[in-house]
């Protein structure tokens, strides 16, 4: 506001001196101050802070310097000049800023003014600014409607008083609580209502849950939103005619009742559905392809989908300016829409270049080898979205597209990739707490665009020469109290461009994990590649070595200086081949996972073992918010040759117990133990674990789950024995992407020592 009365000002000076500055160089006679208040200013202090003086010759750029500055002070500023017998007579003509003296709320009875007042954030005694004003009361019309006053509305007025100072009375009208009751639904069936509800921006306010989500609160936006919705939902389901109102009825304790009612109208079906244009694909070959079928109920998403359909089918082909118009028409006597699709084919293209734009790290190899398109072949509308698909599922590019453009040659089209590049690194610190390692902090720096080459020219080229070759990079330092753990990976997706995936490892780590009176030290690397058979399948292998130390606080019986004597040296290769179907990598809720991997031990260093792991998860929707998940997981430890299952390190053998495995338990407390008064665990060479658990999603964010374990540890080989079991029931919560919260209670059932119980376990981390 205050730099439209300026620019306001200026233009008036301006109109009165005209564009020929007819004043500059003139004498300037006499200065006068003009305080458009009741209040008594100084006018000399103004003269004295001026630029422009009396008796001096005026200049333009300096004159509107001072109103600038004055502007600056007060609210509004005037200017007028005069001429006199060649000389200048200057009036300024201010307008003080207003002190706010009172701020008064009338109408509000929900909440108190000194609530309100807070949410206004504009105190008494500060200057009057009609702009900021407004938007801070913004603040309190947003304050109403999060909490669920919908028809609330917000004025102001204002009134003078002496010194320059105004009383601000604020009207509040709340009008009627938004927060939703009941959403009623009159006119359809069960299995719409059922259907809708989860299509709804409207939803029942929960008590325990809207303060988080937001959700059970009306918003006027939404309720044409959500009216739309509904009349689309009921179009596709055969009710072409259908009209939908939604009515908002009072209940008590200030909520309301959301109403929708359904004039449906009557069910119209597909009649006859033909073709013209078509020479390429006969009438039936283009039925195949097509949703929509004679006798089907009507819906126009069918018709738009059976468009693109047919496009595509002239796509894979190379017809990719092929065009589809389509007609509907009404029969006269029945309630039938005949469709008919009016098709210009076009001609036939073939790939020409393939040119790429915008990538200004990443290496043009590691684009390509995602296009599915060839230079030469005949178009692929198909490969080309599947090209666009794959390669924002990369990670690398905020934006993609790509795109055919007409060359010179005939019947040839260039593909365009064109990507805007984003950030691919990050550096997280993030802390944590839980029953396994208690207070731990974790620091990870990942790049997932990594170029290896790039470390020669590091220092010439800065950092920007790590990134670029779509190599996989990632270090982490773990810091707890019961661990430490360093951990460097590089891994290159495409070896030599072809579908290997090779890479290194190296680790070190420092863990008291299994007993406070165990120090396990590790260190060592392993080298891994890995090539995809199918969309599911894939094999791999790995080789790694690494050193392992025990030391145990105050051993003394052969036992454990037995412990302590199992150091040395593991040296070993393993193949495996796993299968994956599940729907997401993370939080899967329908697919299986399996794993089978057999190591052997004895490439030189000084242990001989076989190890055989099948590992198994398999998850199984039960509804659109219930997952249910079975776990089997088995381990077998074979000693051979010289090595015995005693002369097994720790750090090899297997532990199971506590919040990732068998729940109710402490942590990595079954199986054997050691012979004394602390009864520490040892470890075994089998291992069984087995799961059952239901996980039923809440609201977002939040899912309750409930589970049944069961475990076992034991040295003999290849053996299941007694399984310790428990069940449990538990919560899931993310805060964010990077702050998830486990919080359970797990009770065992056959517990082999009172003290092997823990039955409250949680794990808390996060990014910041």
């Amino acid at each position: 506001m205050k730099k439209i009365i300026l620019t306001l000002s200026l233009l008036f000076f301006l109109k009165d001196v005209s564009a020929n500055d007819i004043f500059e160089n003139k004498r300037i006679e006499k200065i006068n101050i003009i305080f458009k208040s009741q209040k008594e200013y100084d006018s000399k202090k103004i003269i004295s802070s001026l630029k422009t003086k009396k008796d001096s010759l005026f200049s333009q750029a300096i004159f509107d310097e001072d109103i600038k500055m004055l502007s600056k002070k007060f609210e509004k500023i005037e200017p007028s000049i005069k001429e006199s017998e060649d000389q200048l007579i200057i009036t300024i003509y201010i307008y003080p800023r207003k002190k706010i003296a009172a701020i008064n709320f009338k109408g509000n009875y929900i909440f108190k003014d000194k609530k309100l007042l807070k949410q206004l954030k504009i105190k008494k005694n500060e200057f009057f600014n009609e702009e900021k004003f407004k938007k801070a009361l913004n603040n309190i019309k947003d304050f109403y409607i999060k909490k669920g006053f919908f028809e609330s509305e917000i004025t102001y007025t204002k009134k003078a008083i002496k010194d320059d100072k105004i009383i601000i009375d604020i009207n509040v009208k709340e009008g009627r609580s938004g927060k939703i009751k009941y959403i009623n639904f009159k006119g359809f069936t069960k299995k719409e209502e059922k259907e809708l509800s989860s299509m709804l921006y409207s939803k029942k306010y929960n008590i325990f849950t809207s303060w988080l989500t937001g959700k059970g609160i009306l918003k006027k936006e939404a309720v044409e939103q959500d009216q739309m919705t509904i009349i689309n939902y009921l179009n596709n389901k055969g009710y072409a005619d259908a009209k939908v109102n939604i009515f908002l009825k009072d209940y008590e304790k200030k909520r309301i009742i959301f109403e929708i009612v359904a004039n449906k109208g009557p069910l119209y079906h597909f009649g006859k559905i033909t073709f013209s244009g078509n020479k390429l694909f006969s009438d039936k070959e283009i039925k195949k392809q097509i949703l929509i079928k004679e006798k089907d109920i009507f819906s126009p998403d069918k018709i738009r989908y059976s468009i693109q359909s047919i496009k595509d089918l002239y796509g894979e082909k190379g017809y990719i300016n092929t065009q589809v118009i389509n007609e509907t028409f009404l029969s006269e006597t029945k309630n039938i829409y005949n469709v008919h699709f009016d098709i210009e084919e076009g001609d036939q293209f073939k790939i020409g270049l393939i040119h790429i734009i915008g990538n200004t790290h990443t290496n043009a190899n590691v684009i390509l080898r995602e296009s599915l398109l060839v230079p030469g072949k005949v178009f692929n509308l198909k490969r080309l979205k599947a090209t666009q698909k794959r390669l924002e599922n990369m990670g690398y590019f905020k934006d993609v597209k790509v795109y055919a453009v007409k060359t010179k040659e005939k019947n040839y089209k260039d593909v365009y990739i064109e990507v805007t590049e984003t950030s691919t690194g990050s550096a997280n610190l993030s802390a944590g707490l839980s029953k396994l390692n208690n207070f731990f902090v974790n620091f990870e720096l990942t790049e997932r665009n990594f170029n290896v080459k790039g470390l020669s020219s590091l220092f010439s080229k800065g950092t920007s020469a790590l990134r670029g070759a779509g190599e996989y990079a990632h270090a982490k330092v773990t810091v707890g109290k019961k661990q430490r753990s360093y951990l460097l990976t590089w891994m290159n997706p495409y070896f030599k461009d072809s579908l290997w995936r090779t890479g290194f490892e190296i680790s070190k780590t420092f863990s008291k994990l299994q007993s406070k009176d165990y120090k396990i030290i590790t260190y060592g690397g392993s080298i891994f590649a890995s090539y995809p058979i199918t969309n599911y399948f894939t094999f791999g292998t790995k080789y790694r070595i690494r050193h392992s130390v025990t030391h145990l606080k105050k051993a003394k019986n052969p036992e454990d200086v037995k412990i302590e004597d199992n150091y040395g040296l593991i040296s070993a290769i393993s193949y495996y081949i796993s299968y994956d179907s599940t729907d997401m990598p993370y939080k899967p809720t329908k697919g299986l996972k399996s794993l089978y991997e057999t190591e052997f031990s004895g490439l030189g260093g000084d242990f001989y073992f076989f190890k055989f792991n099948f590992i198994n998860s398999l998850y199984i929707p039960i509804w659109s918010k219930g997952t249910l998940k079975f776990r089997a997981d088995l381990k077998f430890l074979e000693p051979t040759g010289q090595t015995n299952r005693n002369d097994l390190p720790l750090s090899e053998k297997f532990f199971l117990g506590g919040e990732t495995s068998v729940r109710g338990y402490k942590p990595y407390i079954l199986g054997p133990r050691r012979k004394d008064k602390k009864n520490d665990p040892i470890g075994g060479i089998s291992s069984t674990l087995l799961s059952v658990e239901y996980a039923q999603n809440l609201i977002p964010r939040i899912d309750l789950f409930v589970f049944f374990d069961s475990g076992c540890i034991t040295k003999r080989h290849f053996s299941i024995p007694k399984l310790n079991a428990s069940y449990g029931i538990g919560t899931r919560l993310e805060l964010n992407p990077n702050m998830p919260i486990t919080l359970g209670y797990g009770i065992p059932i056959n517990p082999d020592y009172k003290g092997d119980k823990q039955q409250f376990f949680f794990s808390f981390g996060g990014q910041f």
